[in-house]
């Protein structure tokens, strides 16, 4: 059985955390004869079998939902082609110098198309869901 814990003690000599270590054959043969190292659950979130989740077991790897947005153009021509985005897309001003083939400067303005996901939803380094830090332990015995 493994159990969800919310303190930074122990529960108790009973329960062994889930942490990848091994199994002390002499202090909980019942648990060894099942396997030789607890579950390593550190990090990772766990989730019931059925529906989109992997075999049992098997870890699976990390997604996010697709993330879409449309550019629009107009019958006025614009430097980049089209006049506004939605969703993730946005459009920007571009403006600055450069240097034509001759090497004279010129100035430009026109607009530019980004893509920034943080406009549709939260970001972080990460994919995850909502969630609480707890740890995992077995019962030993």
């Amino acid at each position: 059985m493994v159990v969800a814990w919310t303190l930074s003690s122990n529960p108790s000599d009973s329960y062994l955390e889930c942490n990848g270590q091994a199994v002390d054959s002499t202090k909980y043969p019942k648990l060894y004869a099942l396997m030789h190292n607890v579950p390593d659950y550190r990090g990772v979130f766990l989730r019931g079998l059925g529906g989109n989740s992997a075999s049992l077991g098997i870890t699976q790897g990390d997604a996010i939902r697709n993330i879409t947005g449309k550019t629009y153009t107009t019958n006025v021509p614009t430097a980049a082609g089209f006049e506004y985005g939605t969703g993730a897309f946005y459009i920007f001003d571009l403006g600055g110098q450069s240097v034509d083939n001759s090497g004279a400067y010129y100035s430009y303005i026109g607009k530019g198309l980004a893509f920034d996901i943080s406009r549709v939803v939260p970001t972080a380094e990460e994919n995850r869901p909502v969630n609480k830090a707890v740890r995992y332990f077995i019962k030993a015995k």
